[in-house]
């Protein structure tokens, strides 16, 4: 008995570990396809403007707006696809530092340009003491930080981000960039139509839900493989358990005739050693894998373990049921 408690709470624990080490390679897949798109998320919309203006007045509309908070906006060169002037409103979101720090507000009211550039371009930037500069057309512009991720290479190694002061962003065209805005909350079209009188809003990212080539299974299949294993290997393990300790519960039978507490029994057992690997293995998994968050791990567990029990219920009772003793 003791033997077979341990060995379901190792194998318990072996597929929760492996649960997290799955769900790391999720997040980090995530984060990678994430700072591919300069760091913009699933929320990010594309604004194209009905007229030319200064990049200026779209900021003070967007500073106007009592509707639209905690955003970062992009304006994007369409002569060079690695300089984004970028702004941002609140608290906005900061795409992984490897040294220095992001853009603050301050960066936004400053008229000397400030950048943040990714981790490829270090080397070339100039550093005659404590600070480095990035030398950009005629100018050597002041660098915060540099930006990127240790654990992998993504597109947002080779860009620039710069936060233009007010007089700079005067002298700037919006027909000359691409415009992407993107919060933490979404936004609707209608709203962002009105605010900055633009022609059309449409998304960055598409919401595939199918396998199409972007969605978020064609991104992770392999992973999803992983998951569907684990989730079989889970719910088979009701099935091992009823088979090993058959000749256990025939003599609790034996003992008691009564079917229903020898069901009680098994069930209570199978659902604390259950409980228990699950609780052990997915612990270590976060202390030896990174995660971003737990929001898609701790209900994947829980469900997984909800269903598992249920599924044993239902298992040892029909097994129980087939029993016939002769006393």
């Amino acid at each position: 008995m003791a033997k077979k408690n341990f060995l379901t709470i190792l194998y318990t624990a072996l597929l929760s570990f492996l649960c997290v080490f799955i769900f790391s390679k999720i997040n980090q897949r995530d984060l990678i396809l994430q700072l591919d798109n300069h760091n913009l998320t699933a929320e990010a919309y594309q604004i194209n403007l009905r007229q030319n203006e200064k990049l200026s007045k779209f900021t003070k509309e967007l500073d106007d707006s009592s509707e639209i908070d905690n955003v970062q906006v992009h304006f994007q060169s369409k002569k060079d696809k690695n300089i984004t002037y970028f702004y941002g409103k609140g608290n906005f979101p900061v795409p992984p530092m490897v040294s220095g720090e992001f853009f603050s507000k301050n960066d936004f009211d400053s008229i000397v340009n400030v950048a943040v550039v990714g981790q490829n371009l270090k080397k070339k930037l100039y550093k005659p003491k404590d600070q480095a500069y990035l030398h950009y057309g005629n100018h050597y512009i002041p660098v915060l930080g540099i930006m990127g991720e240790n654990r992998a290479h993504s597109k947002l190694d080779n860009q620039i981000f710069i936060a233009g002061g007010r007089d700079i962003m005067e002298n700037l065209n919006s027909n000359d960039f691409i415009i992407k805005i993107d919060g933490r909350k979404s936004f609707s079209t209608s709203l962002l139509k009105k605010t900055f009188n633009a022609a059309s809003v449409k998304r960055v990212v598409h919401q595939n839900t199918l396998a199409q080539s972007g969605s978020w299974i064609s991104n992770h299949f392999a992973h999803l493989m992983g998951l569907i294993a684990i989730v079989i290997g889970t719910l088979g393990g009701a099935f091992l358990w009823s088979i090993a300790t058959r000749k256990d519960f025939q003599a609790e039978l034996f003992a008691s005739n009564d079917k229903r507490r020898v069901v009680f029994q098994e069930w209570r057992s199978f659902t604390i050693y259950n409980g228990v690997g699950m609780i052990v293995g997915t612990l270590i998994g976060t202390v030896v894998f990174t995660l971003s968050t737990y929001a898609q791990l701790i209900p994947f567990i829980v469900i997984l373990y909800i269903v598992a029990i249920m599924l044993f219920y239902f298992v040892i009772k029909h097994d129980v049921k087939k029993l016939k003793i002769n006393l």
